[in-house]
């Protein structure tokens, strides 16, 4: 393995060193500077972080040193709300079962067309918040839920990341 290289002053680049036994090169033209290759050991990795392997050129030193940098990553996106998951376990709940069973008024009725428009929406990811929110609080405005079935619909939401943009109450 070559512990030199050849750094071309008229075309910025490196070029291989033309010995295989890194001895000094007989009338080497003088566009060309010897560099020793400088190899750091990689660094571990670390939770959060990229690494990246950065080689660079000193000509002050005469090296050609492949180093390492440490990269933060991004932070993840935060999670989005998960319409048909919410919807499909929603569906197979306690809750779901104990609205549907209640007595029909003309109210309780509206307000699940309104519900389920709002959620269809959202499901064909045409999510409009302020409906969506808007249909939660009139619909549970039409039925009395036990603790049980709040605990449920809570759990549902956070479940599903709804509860990042929903609440179950106004504020």
């Amino acid at each position: 393995m070559n512990t030199f290289a050849l750094w071309d002053t008229i075309d910025q680049k490196i070029l291989s060193y033309p010995r295989a036994d890194d001895q000094p090169v007989v009338n080497l033209d003088p566009r060309y500077v010897v560099l020793r290759i400088i190899k750091e050991a990689r660094p571990d990795d670390v939770e959060g972080f990229t690494v990246r392997q950065r080689l660079t050129v000193d000509l002050d030193a005469l090296e050609w040193r492949h180093g390492w940098e440490l990269i933060e990553l991004p932070a993840p996106p935060p999670p989005q709300p998960n319409y048909v998951g919410f919807y499909s376990d929603l569906l197979a709940s306690a809750t779901y079962q104990s609205v549907i069973g209640m007595p029909a008024t003309a109210e309780l009725a509206r307000a699940l067309a309104v519900f389920v428009s709002a959620i269809q929406d959202a499901m064909s990811y045409r999510v409009n918040p302020q409906a969506m929110q808007g249909a939660i609080w009139l619909l549970l405005g039409q039925v009395a839920l036990t603790d049980e079935h709040v605990a449920e619909l809570t759990e549902l939401m956070a479940t599903h990341h709804l509860d990042l943009t929903y609440t179950l109450t106004p504020a």
